[in-house]
């Protein structure tokens, strides 16, 4: 039997599972890490604070089976920055997909051929992409562009950190913005939008990759044998896809955790004439193509803080939820509270509660918020629908299938069967799999559906009504949000 010791690394949190060939989770470990907000729009963490969980995660679930690891093999979140000189030191904070800062230098990006870069490197035009925040550090900081050795995001800084060199695999380097996913190299067209040569970023190469352990010292300090074998792995949002099995392309993967996301495995890379879907490559032969929205279970946790004021988790805020009808008497939320990515990639867009009436209670918004994110991934849904052909059915992933009611709603929403894995930890399944994939182990994974969910005809054909009424509201809203954001901001 072999065994691959598997590290998701999180926007908030890192975590390793120990995985046999069998699909059996031996050992977990996880550690949690804050995000700063020094400024508004800013969103920033300490890479080496990342770096020292991800080092004792390993140890701790290394040791819970006696170091019996055969590989090591790594998911990681997608689109943070950073700049460290030669010695691979920091200049900067960890800049993560959250961060706001450059929203005005995506707007320049696509008035200037930005559809281009898209159409050639997947990423869609956004602050969250290293490219436009790379030309907010060239306009802002441009010392730092100049000073820095290398750009890199947080896997690189951690291989590096383990390895002395930095690579990057081609599905993380897929969500930059700055690499050519025609021809895995760096993108010409991005490049010169920033000023830079390819040698300042890191080295792309195969997700499938493997290394020799680099050091038996190192193998010691985290528990590991010196035989160990390292692959580079995937980026999270392509993982979770393979670690859900969501790998056809007649069926779509739904993930809510902090934020939310649709995606689909394709073989051919269809981009959208409007830029709104991404297009990630998982390995050398399969792209993830789909759309995130920045507005997942982050809006239950502000709720319950902000407006209950009391603890709620996601099953209890469904279960009250529940008890109001679909549709929620009327009310409609459009929940981008953190600006939204896909379809509208706006920056500067707001939450609202449209049609509140003095019937409704907390209750009413409640179900009106978990409504609302059906009807953004929804959105999505219908894009990638348009560009990569339709899908039969749903794999649910991420902390919202801890509600039933809510898996329930959104199947509503959407009209089709929904089913749930019984797991949170798709994204690091899923580098498990690539790693025995890299090794050419043979593994027989189960995928057991923990629930069925079946949709209700009559209620999709309800919320279908007030779909309807949900898209159109951004375009109807978009101007008063900016100058909202005007005036607020003096």
């Amino acid at each position: 039997m072999k065994y691959i010791l598997a590290v998701d690394i999180g926007t908030t949190s890192a975590k390793a599972l120990v995985v046999s060939q069998k699909g059996e989770v031996l050992a977990t470990a996880q550690e949690f890490y804050p995000t700063q907000h020094p400024q508004a729009d800013f969103a920033e963490q300490d890479a080496e604070v990342i770096f020292q969980a991800v080092k004792r995660i390993i140890r701790t679930s290394s040791d819970k089976v006696s170091g019996q690891v055969d590989a090591i093999s790594f998911s990681s979140a997608m689109h943070s920055l950073m700049a460290i000189d030669k010695l691979g030191e920091p200049l900067t904070p960890l800049i993560i997909w959250a961060d706001l800062r450059s929203k005005n230098e995506a707007h320049e990006i696509l008035s200037n051929g930005g559809q281009k870069i898209y159409e050639e490197t997947g990423t869609p035009i956004h602050s969250m992409s290293p490219l436009c925040k790379l030309l907010w550090i060239k306009k802002n900081q441009p010392e730092i562009l100049e000073k820095a050795f290398k750009f890199i995001g947080i896997k690189e800084y951690i291989w590096g950190k383990f390895f002395n060199e930095f690579m990057i695999d081609h599905s993380v380097a897929s969500a930059t913005g700055l690499f050519n996913i025609h021809t895995k190299t760096w993108s010409a067209k991005a490049l010169k939008v920033i000023g830079i040569t390819a040698d300042r970023l890191a080295t792309p190469c195969s997700a499938l990759a493997i290394f020799k352990n680099p050091s038996d010292q190192l193998a010691t300090e985290l528990g590991l044998p010196a035989t160990v074998q390292w692959v580079i792995g995937a980026s999270d949002g392509c993982l979770a896809n393979l670690g859900s099995g969501a790998m056809d392309e007649k069926t779509l993967s739904l993930t809510i955790g902090t934020s939310g996301a649709v995606r689909k495995a394709v073989k051919k890379n269809s981009p959208d004439h409007k830029g709104r879907t991404f297009h990630y490559l998982l390995d050398d032969d399969t792209l993830i193509t789909g759309g995130a929205t920045n507005n997942g279970a982050i809006l239950v946790q502000w709720f319950a803080e902000k407006m209950l004021k009391e603890k709620v988790n996601v099953k209890t805020f469904g279960e009250r939820a529940s008890g109001i009808a679909p549709g929620a008497d009327g009310l409609i939320f459009l929940p981008y509270l953190l600006g939204e990515r896909a379809p509208v990639f706006d920056p500067d867009s707001s939450g609202v509660f449209v049609g509140v009436r003095q019937r409704h209670t907390q209750e009413h918004f409640m179900r009106a918020m978990l409504e609302g994110v059906g009807f953004a991934l929804l959105s999505i849904a219908e894009i990638v629908e348009e560009n990569s052909g339709p899908y039969d059915k749903v794999i649910a992933s991420g902390g919202f299938i801890k509600s039933p009611h809510w898996v329930q709603i959104i199947s509503d929403i959407f009209g089709k069967e929904f089913t749930v894995r019984g797991t949170e930890d798709a994204s690091a399944l899923g580098a498990a799999l690539i790693g025995f994939q890299a090794l050419k182990i043979e593994t027989d994974f189960k995928f057991p559906n923990a629930r069925v969910f079946h949709p209700d005809l009559t209620i999709y054909q309800k919320y279908q009504k007030y779909f309807s009424v949900y898209k159109n509201l951004y375009p109807h809203l978009s101007a008063d949000f900016h100058l909202l954001n005007q005036i607020a901001n003096g």
